[in-house]
Formats: C-alpha cells, sequence, structure tokens
C-alpha cells in the first residue's frame, strides 16, 4: 500500500476518532452557555483606545468589512435580478453611526451594546459597544441586525408586496427571494421552525407567531460572521473560533426556553447545533471534523436543499444572477 496514503488514513481515522470523544462539536450550544467569557484572538481596536478612536475604527474598518461580507453573500445567492438589484442598492449604501443619543434614551442609556436601523435615512447604529470587544460579537450583532432586515417579516421593507398578493402561507414561503430556505429551515432535519397556527397568517405573514423569522436570520449571520472572521483572522486556532462564537450567543442562551410555551425564539439547543455549527465551513473552523447530526441549509443549491427534506423542487428565479464581482461595485 502507498506509504503516502496509509500515513493519511489514519490520520482520518484519528481525527474522526477525536472528534467522536470531543462532544463540543455535537453540543456546542451547551458548550457555549456552561463556558465562560475570554479572549478569543480578535479585537476591534485596542482595550485603551479613546471613544472617538474606537468609533472611527468601527466606521472606517469593522462595519464596512462586515457590509461587504454581508453583500457579498446576498449576491452569491440564486435570486432573481430585480431582488438582487433592490437589496443590493439598499446595504451597499448603508451608513453607520455611534450617535444613538438622537434614537431616544430606550437605547442611548441601555446599560448592553445594542444595534439598530433606520429606514428613513438608510443608517445602521451600533450603540454602548466599547474599545476592545471580540470581533466576533461586534460582527455577530451587526450581521444579526443586517439579516433580520431580509428575514421573510424584515425583507417586505425592501420589497414590497401589494397585499392582495399576500397569500396564503404555502404561497408566501414559495414566493421569498431565497428560494427554499423556509421549508428547509421548517424541516425535523434541520431547525425545526414552528409556527403557531392560532395566528391567521394573513392577519401578520410571518411577522408574527413564526419562528422562522429568527431561524432565517440566526443562518445568515452564521454565514456572515464565518467569511468575516476567515477573511480578517487567518490563523485563529480551533480553540480561539470556539471561545468566540460562545463569545457571540453567550448572552442568549436564556432565550426561547421549552418550558415557556410557544415562542417565536425557538429553543437555544436548535438555533445554536442545528443552524448556527451546522454550517460546514464553521464546522472546520471550530475543528469539528464530523458531519452535524443536523442538516445544513445551503440556499446555494435549492434543488438540494429540497431533495434533503423531500420537498418538491423549489422555483428557480427568473433570472440568473449577477456575479458577485459586479455585484460588489462601490463596495471597497
Amino acid at each position: 500500500m502507498n506509504k503516502t496514503f496509509l500515513t493519511l488514513s489514519l490520520l482520518l481515522v484519528g481525527l474522526q476518532a477525536y472528534a467522536q470523544k470531543d462532544t463540543t462539536c455535537s453540543e456546542f450550544a451547551a458548550y457555549t452557555c456552561s463556558s465562560i467569557g475570554a479572549a478569543d484572538g480578535t479585537s476591534v481596536g485596542s482595550a485603551k483606545a479613546s471613544k472617538t478612536e474606537f468609533a472611527d475604527k468601527l466606521k472606517s474598518d469593522t462595519f464596512p468589512a462586515v457590509q461587504k461580507a454581508f453583500v457579498k453573500k446576498i449576491a452569491s445567492l440564486p435570486l432573481d435580478e430585480k431582488a438582487r438589484t433592490a437589496l443590493l442598492a439598499k446595504f451597499s449604501g448603508m451608513k453607520f453611526s455611534t450617535e444613538c443619543e438622537q434614537l431616544g434614551a430606550s437605547l442611548d442609556e441601555s446599560l448592553w451594546p445594542n444595534s439598530f436601523y433606520t429606514h428613513s435615512d438608510n443608517t445602521f447604529y451600533l450603540c454602548k459597544a466599547t474599545p476592545g470587544m471580540s470581533e466576533f460579537v461586534v460582527s455577530k450583532m451587526i450581521a444579526s441586525e443586517l439579516s433580520e432586515m431580509i428575514n421573510p417579516c424584515g425583507i417586505n421593507s425592501i420589497l414590497q408586496r401589494p397585499k392582495e398578493k399576500v397569500q396564503s402561507q404555502e404561497q408566501s414561503e414559495k414566493d421569498y427571494p431565497i428560494k427554499g430556505i423556509i421549508s428547509c429551515l421548517r424541516s425535523d432535519k434541520s431547525a425545526g421552525a414552528q409556527r403557531n397556527n392560532s395566528i391567521p397568517f394573513k392577519e401578520s405573514g410571518f411577522c408574527t407567531g413564526d419562528q422562522i423569522t429568527r431561524s432565517f436570520t440566526d443562518w445568515m449571520t452564521s454565514e456572515v460572521v464565518t467569511d468575516y472572521i476567515s477573511q480578517k483572522y487567518a490563523d485563529l486556532s480551533r480553540s480561539q473560533w470556539r471561545q468566540g462564537i460562545a463569545n457571540a450567543y453567550r448572552d442568549e442562551c436564556s432565550f426561547g426556553r421549552p418550558d415557556d410555551g410557544f415562542t417565536e425564539e425557538p429553543e437555544f439547543k436548535l438555533r445554536i447545533d442545528g443552524i448556527v455549527t451546522a454550517n460546514p465551513s464553521l464546522r472546520k473552523k471550530l475543528g469539528c471534523y464530523d458531519m452535524s447530526k443536523y442538516l445544513y441549509c445551503d440556499a446555494h443549491s435549492p434543488d438540494a436543499m429540497a431533495k434533503a427534506i423531500g420537498a418538491p423542487k423549489a422555483g428557480s428565479p427568473s433570472s440568473s444572477p449577477s456575479t458577485p464581482s459586479k455585484s460588489l461595485e462601490g463596495i471597497k
């Protein structure tokens, strides 16, 4: 037997055996909630930076880079040209500010970092962030807020449809621009995102009583944060990635407890294990060499997603997607 082949085979067997013993990979939600905050090898500027220096760093470096990763992800998805053009125009032209005073006391006086978006001037606000914060935490905050704007509820503010076109839940799911992703995230093979059927769909659409909004936001956020951190911090170790992802999500461990009855926040375990760490690219960074037991919803391949969950093929966009390079014009 070829010596090199034998060596690689033994190495693969060793990695698989290690992965089986490493329960962090299969129970990352539990790892997140039991971990403590610690350095993860990333930071937005120096912890000793002044408020002005930190704000300049966020405005000139961090936000534009996360914004670019977000726009690049949209550009890579198989959307129809009309939806693509509208979404890229909205996010490519977005402004950034840390001047949260004008947003009102509830945000400006909050004790915790938070973010907010105003449609009127297409501006993203990041409030109460502090110098030296983990890039995992900050990029997750930014990506999550941006992702909420294109989840099945938020996207209506960008791609508005006449009221008469808001039909049944089934038709609305088919009409969502990112084909197949809703059905996949609703599947028991993925997060199993549920809807409270006591609320008529025609009254609220996806905006009330539906876990799909949070599920999609988690999916898109995982995609963007993984791409952003991978690009900016190429040499992070497995341990640093694990700490970073835990840092980003630890504050949400109490969200969506299963004993609360129906909640629009899916159970934390399903969010983290079923969506966030089902991402194959992120799993590699985390040192998880086995496949997730949850299905990864690959929105780049709608038909493959449909086949994986036993659903009919997703409808194809009306026109072929433009190339990412052209779609990213104006984003440096």
